[in-house]
């Protein structure tokens, strides 16, 4: 950062212009750097998501699937062929083909149909 002196031609008075950007400590600190902010769910909406799931694979319904991944949501329009809670995946069809979702990463489901 550097300071510039002038004197303005009027009454004499002095003028201090910075050249410069002041950015303090905290701005620097990591320790305040989230670096996956996943969307948090209750117990009672992740309740809700399973009950969801249940009817909508025993309905064989058209879905729609809000779900984070890689620190983005993703959004699919599917229906679901497969439950495994085991695992908590599900396998669901849409018209690329096949594909698995964890049922963790999942934060909204509505039924289409």
């Amino acid at each position: 950062m550097t300071e510039r002196n002038s004197v303005s031609e009027n009454k004499g008075k002095r003028h201090t212009q910075w050249d410069g950007l002041f950015v303090s400590q905290h701005a620097w600190d990591s320790d305040n750097v989230v670096s996956d902010p996943q969307p948090m769910l209750s117990a009672d909406e992740q309740q809700a998501i399973m009950n969801m799931l249940f009817v909508a694979y025993e309905r064989k319904c058209t879905v729609f699937i809000q779900s984070w991944q890689n620190r983005h949501f993703h959004f699919h329009r599917c229906t679901i062929r497969d439950l495994d809670y085991t695992q908590g995946i599900i396998t669901y069809e849409d018209p690329f083909g096949d594909w698995q979702l964890e049922i963790d990463s999942i934060t909204s489901l509505h039924m289409l149909d």
